[in-house]
């Protein structure tokens, strides 16, 4: 018919915008180093804030964060038991008040392993409905609703997680040990011999690759 189309105006932007530049490989590099610092300062492990972004996102990284401090590493999630991953994380999050404030004051609830809600003032997800409105809770909602907004800890979460680990680990052994090229973003290297959980590296990989978000640039 002769009119624009979306496609059209992505192109226009992917035309516009810059590529990624060596100068902002270095300053990212800057950036992460004075994060360091900070947290190494105030004796805190920074992980989510109120503006990052979709509330999918802090749910992610909570729940790596929470993953790292109960397991570690990688390696141990993926040879834990689901039941028990579920019940340690449920635990943790039961003794330690600092952690359960700062998750649901940016508006993420905590579904606890019993199916019981934690949550703050005003949530995310879902969206503040106006006056009267009120939303009609069903199963299907409340999983549509913690897969977008709501640290998990039930046992099919748990699950979920173990198999992106075990997915990492099938990546990491299917590039050549002595493959030292760039050709790899996230090799050993990247996610680090020990294997420690990195809940920004995890959740960059959940949304480019299990999520299918990647980017040429």
């Amino acid at each position: 018919m002769g009119g624009n189309t979306g496609h059209d105006v992505i192109n226009a932007l992917d035309n516009a915008v810059m590529g990624p530049t060596y100068r902002a490989g270095l300053m990212r590099h800057w950036a992460l180093e004075k994060l360091r610092a900070l947290e190494k300062e105030h004796a805190v492990q920074s992980v989510a804030f109120e503006n990052l972004g979709p509330p999918r996102l802090s749910k992610l990284l909570h729940e790596a964060d929470l993953l790292r401090r109960t397991y570690g590493t990688m390696d141990s999630v993926r040879a834990g038991q689901p039941s028990e991953m579920s019940r340690r994380l449920g635990e943790e999050v039961s003794r330690d008040p600092s952690r359960r404030r700062e998750i649901v004051s940016i508006g993420i609830p905590i579904l606890l392993p019993d199916g019981r809600l934690l949550r703050g003032p005003e949530t995310k997800i879902p969206a503040v409905v106006a006056g009267a409105e009120a939303y009609e809770v069903s199963a299907d909602r409340v999983e549509a609703w913690a897969w977008a907004g709501w640290v998990d800890l039930r046992e099919a979460n748990m699950v979920r997680w173990k198999e992106r680990f075990a997915r990492i680990h099938a990546d990491m052994e299917a590039i050549p040990e002595r493959d030292t090229s760039s050709r790899f973003l996230r090799d050993r290297q990247f996610w680090g011999e020990g294997g420690v959980i990195q809940p920004g590296k995890v959740v960059g990989w959940i949304f480019a690759t299990e999520e299918q978000g990647a980017r040429m640039k």
